[in-house]
């Protein structure tokens, strides 16, 4: 190739890189785009917003779209689930919308939207109402800078805004509700009573510790036991919820615990919650009374939820029972190489089982002597 043609093309290749850097570069938000882009967030006002809809382009079908509701002052997730959220959760959102500013533009043209993964088959697009009428609809790509790639639906720039919300606006659905089955302090539970197929348990507090109610009679009760069991009822917390129409098992005739709070001043409240069918291998289905959600917990906490009768007792001790003072009349074992029914052995005089037949006898002695004499006959 002649230098002339060399010389053609790195001015192709300078041309290309140049105007690539100028479609790329940041920009201050300085022009009338970029100004124009933020204001609708500084005139959101957040006590207003009463319906937000998050839609995620990618995941479990069912749980791509998240819809949630503000009602009677408290925020509710009403798809794919329903209850109360996570305390604040929401808010929080709505918060960074709020007070969102944009701090650069990172792009111009829709080439850049897959870069900054605000594309439709990226980006989490995140809607906030007020009624019917629209507040703010936006796609939130990936992090950038301090902040995030961002798009509004009828524009072609990619905004670089002051807020990390990347990660928050890709959470699962379980993780916006409310997990909270229970909670109350150890010190407002004044009773508490299982009913199960294992029978009726029934506890009143008696200071710091627990006293069986009458009708309850419970042998080696451990009083600790029942204490601990308390604390686990008293602060329920699920891993997830149910799926809409799984079969959980909760009936009223299911296993149940009710927990009794109030004293001083405060009047007397009863939280019951029931343990359903598994769920899986190591949870299972639960719910609290007046409660139209279906949680699923840990193992550990349906076992606090139904307990067996030796979740109240003391352990017997690991020889089956049998304590210190008892030991010495308890039957040993034969010594390494002893044959059964040798006495001291089981079988043997003093064993408690019956003899060994004579021929058997005979024949083990002759063993032994040829042992003693070095394997040859006398």
């Amino acid at each position: 190739m002649n230098s002339k043609g060399i010389g053609i093309g790195l001015g192709v290749l300078v041309v290309l890189g140049a105007a690539t850097a100028y479609v790329y570069r940041p920009q201050a938000p300085d022009s009338a785009s970029a100004a124009a882009a933020s204001n609708p967030w500084s005139r959101v006002d957040g006590a207003r917003i009463d319906h937000v809809t998050i839609h995620r382009a990618t995941g479990p079908e069912g749980q791509r779209t998240l819809e949630l509701e503000k009602r009677g002052g408290a925020w509710v997730m009403t798809s794919p689930g329903r209850g109360p959220t996570e305390a604040r959760a929401v808010e929080d959102l709505v918060d960074r919308f709020v007070s969102m500013k944009v701090t650069m533009i990172r792009g111009r043209n829709p080439s850049s939207h897959a870069a900054f993964e605000v594309d439709d088959g990226h980006a989490v697009r995140v809607t906030l109402k007020n009624g019917a009428s629209t507040v703010v609809d936006m796609f939130v790509g990936t992090a950038v800078g301090s902040g995030t790639a961002v798009r509004i639906p009828s524009r072609p720039e990619t905004f670089e805004v002051d807020q990390s919300i990347t990660s928050m606006v890709q959470r699962e659905a379980r993780d916006w509700r409310n997990r909270e089955i229970t909670h109350a302090s150890r010190e407002s539970v004044q009773s508490v009573e299982w009913v199960n197929r294992n029978g009726t348990f029934h506890f009143v507090r008696n200071g710091e510790t627990w006293t069986a109610a009458p009708g309850t009679t419970v042998e080696r009760l451990d009083t600790a036991r029942v204490g601990s069991l308390v604390d686990s009822i008293a602060n329920l917390r699920a891993t997830d919820f149910a799926a809409e129409g799984a079969a959980s098992g909760v009936a009223p005739d299911s296993p149940r615990v009710t927990l009794t709070t109030g004293g001083g001043d405060a009047a007397a409240q009863t939280m019951t919650v029931r343990l359903g069918n598994n769920s899986g291998e190591n949870e299972s289905f639960a719910s609290r009374e007046g409660l139209d959600t279906v949680f699923v917990v840990t193992r550990a906490m349906s076992e606090s939820i139904n307990p067996a009768a030796t979740a109240f007792q003391t352990p017997l001790p690991i020889d089956g029972g049998v304590g210190a003072a008892d030991a010495s009349a308890a039957p040993a074992a034969p010594p390494s190489g002893m044959p059964m029914g040798m006495p001291g052995g089981p079988g043997g005089p003093g064993g408690g089982s019956p003899q060994i037949p004579p021929e058997v006898m005979e024949q083990l002695r002759r063993q032994l002597q040829q042992q003693g004499a070095g394997g040859a006959p006398h």
